[in-house]
C-alpha cells in the first residue's frame, strides 16, 4: 500500500517568466520536493529556458508536469493552499505563513499553489483549495516567485514537515492511519453532482461552493467516507425530486 505520510506539490499557475521556473525548481531541490506541477498551456514554451536557471536541479524540471487547467494540476492532491497577498472577499480562512502548519493535514499530498508573477491567482482559482496563506513582508511589495517558494519550504522544513527535516511529534495519531484520503477529483466530482442536482427550490438558496469545497477539504474525510456522503446526496436527491413531483400533482 502507497504511504500516507503528508508530502507535498508544488504548483504554479501560468508563470509568466521560464528562469523563475528553474530558481523555484532549485528551492525544491534544497528542500527535498521533487512534485511539481505548471498550468500552462505548452510545456516547450514553458520549460526551455527554465533549465538556465535550474543549477543541479533538472531532475525536477524532467519530472514535472504540465496540465491546461488547475483542477488537473490538483488530481491526486487531498488538501490546496492558495498562496496570495490580496484580501479578496472570499469566504476561505486566511493565516500568515507561520500559522500554516498547524492548518495542514496529517497525512496525504498538499498542494501548495502560487500564481502569476504580475497577478497571482485569481478568485476562482483561489477557490479550489482550502485555504489562503499569505507570506508577511514590511514592505509594499510581494515576494518573487521563487523567493515565496523558496520561504514557504523552508517554513515546512523548520516545522520538520519535509523528508530529511526531522521528525515532528506534537501531531495526534490518526485512530486508522491506513485509511485513504479522498482526493480533490473525488470531491470535485461531488461538488459537481450537487450542483447538477439541486431543485429550483433550493436553487433560490445562497449556496457557496468553495465554502463547501473548503470545508471537505479541511474535515479530510476518507474515500470510503467521501462515498458515503456522496451516497447521502444521491438518496436525497432522488427524495427531493419524488416530493417535487409530488407537490405539483
Amino acid at each position: 500500500m502507497e504511504s500516507l505520510m503528508l508530502s507535498f506539490r508544488i504548483v504554479l499557475v501560468e508563470p509568466e517568466h521560464p528562469h523563475n521556473v528553474g530558481f523555484v525548481a532549485r528551492a525544491m531541490r534544497c528542500n527535498a520536493l521533487p512534485d511539481l506541477h505548471i498550468v500552462y498551456d505548452s510545456r516547450t514554451t514553458v520549460m526551455d529556458e527554465s533549465y538556465h536557471t535550474a543549477h543541479s536541479s533538472k531532475d525536477v524540471l524532467e519530472n514535472a508536469k504540465v496540465t491546461s487547467t488547475l483542477e488537473d494540476a490538483l488530481s491526486g492532491c487531498a488538501f490546496a493552499v492558495a498562496f496570495s497577498r490580496r484580501r479578496y472577499d472570499s469566504v476561505l480562512p486566511h493565516v500568515l505563513l507561520p500559522a500554516l502548519c498547524p492548518k495542514l493535514p496529517r497525512e496525504g499530498k498538499v498542494a501548495l499553489v502560487f500564481g502569476r508573477e504580475s497577478k497571482g491567482l485569481t478568485i476562482e482559482e483561489i477557490e479550489h483549495c482550502a485555504l489562503i496563506c499569505e507570506i508577511p513582508v514590511p514592505g509594499l511589495m510581494s515576494m518573487n516567485l521563487a523567493q515565496a517558494v523558496a520561504v514557504s519550504s523552508y517554513e515546512l522544513c523548520r516545522e520538520g514537515l519535509l523528508s530529511g527535516s526531522g521528525e515532528r511529534d506534537d501531531r495526534a495519531p490518526l485512530l486508522s492511519g491506513q485509511v485513504e484520503k479522498a482526493d480533490l477529483s473525488q470531491i470535485e466530482s461531488f461538488l459537481g453532482f450537487i450542483q447538477a442536482n439541486l431543485t429550483d427550490r433550493y436553487q433560490k438558496h445562497p449556496w457557496t461552493e468553495a465554502s463547501v469545497r473548503g470545508l471537505l477539504q479541511r474535515f479530510q474525510p476518507t474515500r470510503f467516507e467521501m462515498d458515503a456522503i456522496f451516497g447521502l446526496a444521491r438518496s436525497l436527491a432522488k427524495s427531493s425530486a419524488r416530493n417535487e413531483k409530488s407537490d405539483h400533482i
